[in-house]
């Protein structure tokens, strides 16, 4: 009889604390901006467990084992989302050859430590890319494989081979590139839906009304260069500039000859809406080459991007033989930039962010602050500027079940700032804190901590 007891009394206590319980952290006294639309800030108690948020209330005690972390004058987010962040490291950019398991982990470190805590990697080799999204201990990720450019992809019957080798490789998208004709672009998009898959266009071949009526799911950078976009009498001109100069150089008339408000705009931003296709503007990409500014090319700024990177963009990138005229006349340009994101925001575009590192000067990391500031340039209030950082990128990638939200079962993806987001938008760099999927890491900003990032 005492031995059954015994035996009892030992059932009992596995089932009450296995060896196996998952860590538990409490957050006792935070700011919360749950991202969920419409909910003002709070504040609450959180506990997480494992790798969820377990329970969110006015006021918690620690339960057994659980380890509690002070964030009162903390204001807690969801993790952040860069939906466009070239993970899968290839020196020189070469799909062939030149991946870089190491510089890759050394970025995705980076990407969590400024509370990155999902990213999208939009084009990689797909052995690679899968590989890296199921071994890395890190931000999770999502990835397409090989952007079809044209080349060796030119023809419908070696599109459709690929989109079918990518998908049984296990990619989570297809990325279709710039010289894609409408054609090709058509070819890949029904093909990939056929797997079950979602497209992602960097598109200019094909223009953005076009590929909305094709069925593609995303479209990344704010604007596609194409010539269709620009007033009929502007278009020859451009694409004479283009053979004369090259395209990176057209680039500026490009965007001296748009009318933000003409009626190619407007159907482009209508084709948009209609079709529910998210976009990710990527201004930090672009404002690092088209703008010369410290902000960028600092040595503070440039300090903080792994060695690989920095000796990459030695040579200056793709505006490296830009003179002094050229920047001259795109800095001029520029605000159009920020008002056609301004536009697409206003007329209720899924705008997510994205940073298109490790493109020159865009520092994994901090490149997404640098993006969430720009968008608030544009004119877009703080608020809604978190929410495509969060919210929008999860439901972009069809994970707001999961991520993109603070609440009760939801994935405890976190991030604890020193200072007030909607004060200041720049204020997302103050972490204290990030935690990915209930594991926790603190920053050097936190007073008194014993582990440092």
């Amino acid at each position: 009889m005492n031995r059954l007891r015994l035996v009892l009394l030992l059932l009992a206590a596995a089932w009450i604390a296995p060896a196996d319980t998952p860590p538990a952290y409490l957050l006792k006294g935070g700011t919360i901006l749950s991202m969920k639309a419409g909910e003002p800030p709070f504040q609450a108690d959180i506990l997480l467990r494992g790798d969820r948020i377990a329970v969110i209330a006015p006021h918690l005690d620690a339960p057994p084992g659980a380890k509690t972390i002070d964030v009162s004058r903390r204001y807690v987010l969801p993790g952040f989302i860069d939906m466009h962040a070239h993970v899968t490291y290839l020196h020189d950019g070469d799909f062939g050859k030149g991946f870089d398991l190491a510089v890759s982990r050394e970025i995705l470190a980076e990407l969590l430590r400024y509370g990155v805590t999902t990213v999208r990697n939009p084009a990689a080799p797909p052995e690679k890319a899968v590989a890296l999204r199921e071994a890395i201990d890190g931000p999770a990720i999502v990835t397409a494989g090989l952007p079809l450019n044209g080349g060796r992809f030119s023809t419908p019957e070696a599109v459709e081979t690929e989109v079918e080798r990518e998908c049984a490789l296990g990619v989570d998208y297809i990325k279709i590139y710039a010289r894609s004709t409408p054609d090709l672009t058509k070819t890949a998009i029904d093909a990939a839906h056929r797997c079950g898959i979602k497209t992602i266009g960097h598109l200019q071949a094909t223009d953005w009304p076009t590929a909305a009526r094709l069925g593609i799911d995303f479209l990344t950078h704010a604007v596609s260069w194409s010539a269709s976009a620009l007033p009929p009498a502007k278009r020859a001109a451009y694409e004479a500039e283009i053979k004369q100069r090259g395209a990176m150089k057209a680039r500026i008339t490009w965007l001296e000859s748009l009318d933000v408000d003409g009626p190619e705009m407007t159907e482009i931003v209508d084709s948009l809406v209609e079709h529910h296709i998210s976009v990710d503007p990527t201004l930090v990409a672009y404002e690092t080459k088209f703008v010369p500014s410290a902000k960028y090319r600092s040595e503070e700024n440039l300090a903080l991007a792994p060695q690989a990177l920095r000796e990459d963009w030695r040579d200056g990138g793709p505006t490296g033989d830009w003179s002094d005229e050229d920047f001259s006349r795109m800095n001029k340009a520029w605000p159009k930039m920020l008002a056609i994101v301004r536009r697409y925001y206003e007329a209720g575009v899924l705008l997510t962010t994205g940073s298109d590192l490790p493109n020159i000067y865009v520092v994994p990391g901090v490149s997404l602050h640098q993006e969430m500031e720009l968008l608030a340039e544009a004119g877009i209030p703080p608020t809604d500027v978190l929410a495509m950082a969060t919210r929008n990128g999860a439901e972009a990638l069809g994970k707001a079940d999961e991520i993109g939200t603070i609440e009760t079962g939801k994935v405890a993806d976190l991030v604890v700032l020193e200072r007030d987001p909607l004060d200041d938008i720049r204020n997302t760099r103050s972490i204290d804190y990030v935690f990915h999927r209930g594991a926790v890491m603190v920053s050097a900003n936190a007073a008194g901590a014993a582990d440092r990032w």
